[in-house]
Order: C-alpha cells, then structure tokens, then sequence
C-alpha cells in the first residue's frame, strides 16, 4: 500500500506539472514506461493500463498547449522515425512467428511513437535536464535493488538482482550495461545540472547511483559489462586533457571495488579468453550471427519479423564449423547483438535505418557544441559516450529496441535545435 502511495504520487505530480509545461508531461510517459509502476504495486495501481492512459494524457496536454511546442530542425529526424515505424510495421506484417511478434511490436510502435515528440516539447536547458533527471532516477531505482543486493549477497550470473516483471532491463547482461551506460549521465547530473547547482546535497543522490551502478555491474558477472565499462575508461582517456589524473581516479576505483569483487566474477571474467571455439556463451552467438547472415539472404528487404530468430531452433549445429563445442539447442537462441537483431528481424532496409539513427545522434553531438555555454558542450559529450557504451554492450546483447537508443536520439536533435535558436 506504501509503494502504490509512492508510486501514485510521484505520478501525480508529474501529470499535474505537465497540464502546463508539456515536458513534464512527456516525462511521465517515461517514467511510467521505464518503471512500469503497475508491475511494482500489488494493490490499486496493478494491472492497470497507466501507459494507455499516460500517453492519452500527454497528447491531450499537446492538443492544449499547441501553441507552446516548438518544430524541430532536423528534417532528417522527422523523417526517419516515421519510416522506421512504417518499416518494423511491413516487416511484422511479414513475420514468420506472427502472434508473439505482435507483441514486440506493440512495444516498439509505441516507443517511437513518443520519441518522436520528445523533440516538440524538450528547448531549454532545464527541459533537458529534468529529462535526463526522470530517466536518472527511473533507472536509478532498479540499479540501487540491484545494487544493495549485490553488496549484501555478492550476486552471481544469472541471478535476478531486480527480480521484477516487467523491467526489461533486468537480465544479467543488460543490466550490467545500462548501468555503465547511465555513469556518464549521472556524472554531468552531479556536476553541471542546475539542480544539483541550487541544491549541493543533491549530489550525493547521484554519486550513491554511480555507486549502486558499479556494484550493480560486479554482482551480475556479465562479461558484456566489463566491455562496455572498457569502452567507457578508452573513451575518456582518449579524450580527457588529465590523462594522469583521470588513470589516478580509475585505479582508485578499482582499488575500491576489489572487496566486493568474488571469486565467481573472477571465474566469470577469466573466461573470456578461454576463445569462441570452447566458451560455449561466445561460440553461441558466432554461430547465430551466421546464420542470421543466411536466414536474411532469403529475406532481404524487411528480415523475419519480430522473434525471428526462433527460426533456428534445431538447425544451429549446421552452422559450427570444425573444432568448435558442440552445440546443442532445442529451442530458437536469440541474436544477442543490436545489429544482427535489428537484420534478423527488419532486413537490410531495417539495419541501415538504425545504423543511420546511432549515426546521425553521434553526429549532432559532434556539432552540438555551443562554445559560449559549457554545460551544453557538457550534456553532448555525455550523451555520446552513453550511446557508443551502449552500443558496445549491444555488440553482445539484444537491446536493439530498446528505448534508451531512441531517447539520446530525440534528446540530441532538441539540444541541435536549442543550440542553433541561441
């Protein structure tokens, strides 16, 4: 009863702010599909449908306030969205599994959907931030259970350190790197947010999310986690003017994160040199890659549809070649890559759509750089970094649509267009 108070409170507020700034509005529609609080009650609030209703209630908040949303700049932008959703819509149209392929549809519709309008409503700094703030926070909340179990318990791969329905961040891997991809966010919340400006003690809010963040990434034993916490360390080494100071900060963190380090991460992590040949998690996804290759040279244009990769179940073993583990798979195994996910599933059409979405938001970064305001130099850096981290954990999991991606995006073409308004 406590939580659904919270819940309903916190939801609330939002819907009551956003009947005359349209960004709040948008921001519970996040916060409602990031924390999906109608999985966490277990009395009033559960099972209603707060996404249907949120969403309708954002769009009459635009319908009202028509006059106080802005036109984006990017054609680009406005484009591509509407075609990607007409894309995955022809491709599921398609789908070789149909009835739960409608199913991921529903929920890839609806996110781009909204991301669409996140633009319309985002044009000033504190838009931006408080943006950043609710998907901060939303994530936050996940990576603080996941966090304190990992302190307390040390986790181990494959354990639920979220254990709640519905977050479709909490598989092992998956969680272990949205929690590296969220470190560069909560770093420019904790030093150039207005908020954490006005309210000092703010900060530590942040700085106990890095913390639930690393710990979060030690107790799932994700191999992906680590890759992507590399990628993290190389992009700011490569690019940081203190390159000493900035290996003095790491290694201290790392000198801080030995005790809660187990014997079973270890394992976990010495495994990752044992080669594709004999690792049976690395060998699984070599050989699904190959045979999504294959799979697509039937069905070029618009892929299997949704869940194609079901298609595999019982034929992998054709795709090993001669050395490797023997693998064995009943039942479909998953293209666990971003890329292979997106051509597996929407063709080559669909793959070059996304590829151009990552790109064009790393592009609009690269020029997003007001020199006379450093804060915005600031939010563009962390905005990159998020993605490509993101992306380097996708290499190995299948977050393709996933909003996180479609969120920097939108957020970046509002940011392009704040900047060349000023």
């Amino acid at each position: 009863m406590i939580t659904d108070l919270f819940l309903s409170i916190v939801l609330m507020t939002l819907m009551y702010l956003g009947v005359s700034r349209p960004h709040f509005a948008v921001c519970a529609v996040i916060w409602v599909d990031l924390v999906k609080p109608q999985n966490l009650s277990f009395s009033f609030l559960s099972g209603k449908p707060l996404s249907l209703l949120v969403t309708a209630y954002f769009f009459g908040v635009l319908f009202l306030k028509f006059k106080d949303i802005k036109k984006p700049n990017s054609g680009f932008f406005l484009f591509i969205i509407p075609l990607f959703g007409i894309w995955v819509t022809i491709s599921t149209f398609n789908a070789l599994f149909l009835p739960v392929a409608w199913l991921k549809y529903d929920v890839v519709i609806k996110t781009l959907l909204m991301v669409y309008f996140i633009p319309f409503v985002l044009y000033d700094r504190k838009h931006f931030e408080f943006f950043l703030i609710t998907c901060a926070l939303s994530f936050g909340m996940f990576l603080t259970m996941a966090g304190v179990k990992s302190i307390l318990s040390g986790g181990g791969y494959g354990i639920s350190l979220v254990g709640i329905n519905g977050f479709m961040y909490s598989e092992g891997s998956t969680l272990a790197a949205l929690s590296v991809c969220l470190i560069p966010i909560y770093l420019y919340l904790y030093k150039w947010s207005l908020f954490a400006v006005q309210f000092p003690k703010v900060r530590f809010v942040f700085i106990f999310f890095l913390i639930f963040a690393l710990a979060t990434l030690i107790g799932t034993q994700a191999r992906t986690g680590l890759i992507a916490l590399a990628m993290y360390c190389m992009i700011i080494l490569s690019t940081s003017k203190k390159k000493f100071r900035d290996i003095f900060v790491m290694l201290l963190m790392g000198l801080m994160m030995l005790p809660f380090v187990t014997d079973g991460w270890k394992t976990r992590m010495s495994s990752i040199d044992e080669g594709a040949t004999t690792e049976k998690s690395a060998l699984g996804r070599l050989v699904v890659w190959r045979w999504t290759l294959d799979f697509v040279a039937d069905r070029p244009f618009f892929g299997g549809g949704f869940y194609a990769h079901n298609a595999n179940a019982g034929v992998l073993h054709y795709y090993q070649k001669a050395g490797e583990e023997p693998i064995i798979q009943e039942g479909g195994k998953a293209f666990h890559n971003i890329f292979f996910e997106v051509l597996g599933e929407t063709g080559y059409g669909g793959l070059l759509i996304f590829c151009s979405i990552i790109l064009h938001t790393l592009y609009l970064n690269f020029t997003n750089r007001n020199k006379k305001e450093e804060w915005h130099l600031q939010m563009s850096k962390a905005i990159n970094i998020s993605l490509v981290v993101y992306c380097t954990g996708g290499l190995f999991i299948g977050v393709a649509f996933y909003p996180w991606i479609y969120y920097l995006h939108a957020f970046s073409v509002a940011l392009n267009t704040q900047r060349k308004g000023t």
